[in-house]
């Protein structure tokens, strides 16, 4: 296991623990099941940690991890690139029509 890896395991087992003291709080009564408030600056770690316990989101697979750590190890020049061939893709058949095309 790389030291990445590490990093986003131990992010991901601070934002369950974040979760699981909040929902302990909510069942004890001591904190309302409510969504913060739009004046409360919460950090991005207390944020993720909100919107994982509401059901918005959920903790990237190890497939998407591995990906976005590949992506973050390119360098800017190959970044740009990568997104420049996305943006510059030949025109082809639409999706629709390949669908179409296959039920023939």
């Amino acid at each position: 296991m790389t030291i990445v890896e590490l990093r986003q395991d131990i992010t991901g087992i601070q934002a369950r623990l974040g979760w699981l003291e909040q929902t302990v709080r909510q069942l004890l009564g001591e904190q309302p099941a409510s969504p913060p408030a739009p004046e409360e600056v919460l950090d991005q770690e207390q944020l993720l940690a909100w919107m994982r316990a509401e059901g918005l989101i959920i903790e990237a697979p190890p497939e998407a991890r591995r990906h976005a750590s590949r992506w973050r190890a390119l360098s800017e020049a190959d970044k740009q690139a990568v997104l420049w061939e996305l943006d510059h893709l030949p025109p082809g058949p639409m999706a629709s029509d390949l669908i179409i095309e296959g039920r023939r």
